[in-house]
């Protein structure tokens, strides 16, 4: 862990897609996960994520089993590219057998 480093869980780099639905606008986006921690995710998306937002995600990690379902709430949002938004969310509960999957998947021994 680096000095400047405030992280509890480790932050593994990923690349599948999260559907992104706004609990009361239900509004539906798509997204890609860039790294993900038990403690929250990174999200690529085509639009802004306004901080503070809580959201409810289904990461489709590409591993056989059903979506993982999760709240999180938007931390920050950066523009990267035209078109294109890095955002960081902290999930409103952490999911240790989720997260499992995650590890897996990037071949990481949990």
């Amino acid at each position: 862990m680096y000095r400047n480093e405030r992280r509890i869980f480790v932050r593994v780099n990923t690349d599948f897609p999260v559907k992104i639905t706004h609990p009361i606008a239900q509004l539906v986006t798509d997204a890609r996960c860039c790294d993900a921690s038990a403690a929250g995710v990174g999200l690529i998306t085509e639009n802004r994520l306004l901080p503070a937002t809580s959201l409810r995600l289904q990461l489709r990690i590409p591993n056989g089993h059903a979506p993982l379902e999760s709240l999180a709430r938007v931390v920050w949002s950066k523009q990267v590219q035209e078109n294109k938004w890095r955002s960081g969310l902290e999930f409103a509960q952490i999911n240790l057998m989720g997260m499992r999957r995650i590890y897996e998947k990037a071949d990481i021994k949990a």
